[in-house]
């Protein structure tokens, strides 16, 4: 972790931070406005905690302690003259390490990219400082969040705060081991094939995946329109809040929505009496790996959503071709546009698994990726159709728990072979919004994710149907046993 200042600020009880470290966004700006808490307050805790629990797990690699408190005193001055500029003014907030925030270097998890900071803000986090959010830290990505584990040869390993010996998943991994330890209430990640969902489900979080187009981008990434960026949070709440400031347009986005997300009105008691939702245990794909723990805990959201007055059925989409197979032709030829990208005297400090997947990328002919992207839209005509019939589909997140900290994939399989986790990646194809809400833990005390997904544009009744479940089961009560 770079840390630019050794400035201790003094412990509060406890844990430093305890105190302010598990309040929500409307807390927090709540304490604001009364003078109970001052963001410089709350970030000098903040501080603190990060630096006494972050080595446990290693998720953060960069702290700027002068940069996040200019932040801070910038909107106490601008609550003090009762002006804050959002929902989320004075709000700490960490950022994946594949953004770009200004002032920071943007590593990506790569020996290849240097030290220095960049100049301008990805559109997202620019969305967040308009709104005075106070950037807190960047977190651990794997390079170019090639893996379904945080692991690079710049941080090193980062474990899974509910069990060190596990795995928080990836590429989010930082994100998600940082908000369980409470380094803030909310946290941006990026999701190109389920970098949110996946840690989102291993830490006991809620993570967002927005459909593609929602947030803005720029400059055009290469993985555009797979990946994504958005919220991850505690409670759904938070990362409603969230969204709806990183949604806020950007006129360099070709593809931007040109109407902003609104956060639903009914999410303090949503009434699901109007959706018709799919419960699926497989999500129509194939699945190498099933786990009877994790897939009890997942049918467990069906009685739930019902309570709600949803109507629940079981039913899945039925897929025209094995979403696998475009999947693996986009993720080997993305590995390879990786290493054209990166300057050929940097190839070599690439990790190993980006150049061996790009090789077998350069070997993709162009008639099998046009024949990718013909099965990729059949793919999302198949998942169009379904939802004319269901308003949201219900299912597994993740085959398994967390599995050993020490392996980039379970045992049994090789470390670029994604079939082992077929659950998230249709979603990223078809462009549609998929979040991940806690749904219960194994008996080993292994934290277990359900998916809810929505049509294009349908983020409100996917954030309402994780409220429903949130409020059944308030498993976001339930801390990292580490904290004691």
């Amino acid at each position: 972790m770079n840390i630019s200042s050794t400035t201790e600020p003094v412990s509060q009880t406890g844990h430093p931070g305890a105190d302010v470290c598990w309040l929500s966004i409307d807390q927090l700006t709540a304490g604001y406005r009364t003078g109970a808490l001052s963001p410089i307050e709350v970030a000098r805790a903040l501080i603190a905690r990060i630096r006494m629990l972050d080595p446990v797990v290693n998720a953060i690699v960069h702290l700027d302690e002068a940069y996040t408190l200019a932040m801070a005193e910038a909107s106490l001055a601008r609550w003090r003259e009762g002006r804050p500029l959002s929902a989320m003014d004075g709000v700490p907030v960490t950022i994946k390490d594949l953004s770009a925030v200004a002032g920071m270097p943007k590593r990506r998890g790569s020996l290849a990219f240097g030290s220095e900071p960049v100049g301008e803000d990805t559109p997202c986090v620019a969305r967040m400082r308009e709104a005075g959010a106070v950037f807190l830290a960047k977190t651990a990505t794997p390079e170019a969040g090639c893996k379904v584990v945080t692991r690079s040869p710049v941080h090193g390993v980062t474990a899974n705060p509910y069990d060190l010996t596990r795995t928080p998943g990836g590429s989010s991994g930082g994100a998600a081991a940082a908000l369980a330890l409470g380094f803030g209430p909310v946290a941006l990640g990026s999701d190109g094939a389920g970098s949110i969902r996946i840690p989102a489900a291993y830490t006991n979080l809620f993570g967002l995946k927005p459909g593609f187009g929602r947030v803005p981008a720029f400059p055009p990434d290469i993985d555009m329109p797979h990946s994504v960026v958005g919220p991850m949070a505690r409670t759904v709440r938070d990362a409603a809040i969230m969204l709806a400031v990183i949604s806020q347009p950007e006129p360099r986005d070709p593809y931007m929505w040109p109407v902003p997300f609104t956060p639903p009105a009914d999410l303090a008691m949503p009434d699901l009496s109007d959706l018709r939702i799919a419960f699926s245990a497989r999500l129509g794909c194939t699945a190498p790996l099933v786990d009877a723990e994790s897939d009890a805990l997942v049918a467990q959201a069906t009685p739930l959503l019902a309570d709600a007055g949803a109507v629940v059925e079981e039913a899945a989409p039925a897929w025209p071709v094995d979403p696998f197979l475009p999947f693996r032709v986009f993720w080997e030829t993305a590995c390879l546009a990786c290493v054209e990208g990166t300057p050929a005297e940097k190839r070599r400090l690439l990790d190993p698994l980006i150049l061996q997947v790009g090789a077998t990328g350069a070997r993709v002919s162009l008639t099998a990726y046009m024949r990718a992207m013909e099965q990729r839209m059949a793919i999302a005509a198949a998942s169009k159709a379904f939802f004319t019939r269901y308003d949201l589909l219900v299912g597994p997140v993740m085959p398994v728990p967390p599995y050993s900290v020490l392996r980039d994939v379970p045992e049994g399989y090789a470390n670029e072979d994604w079939s082992w986790c077929p659950y998230t990646y249709p979603w990223n194809m078809t462009g549609q919004p998929a979040a991940s809400v806690p749904i219960g833990f194994t008996e080993a005390g292994l934290p277990v994710g359900v998916q809810i997904i929505g049509p294009m544009g349908g983020e409100a009744d996917v954030l309402r149907a994780a409220r429903a479940i949130e409020l059944r089961r308030p498993l976001h009560l339930r801390r990292p046993p580490l904290l004691g």
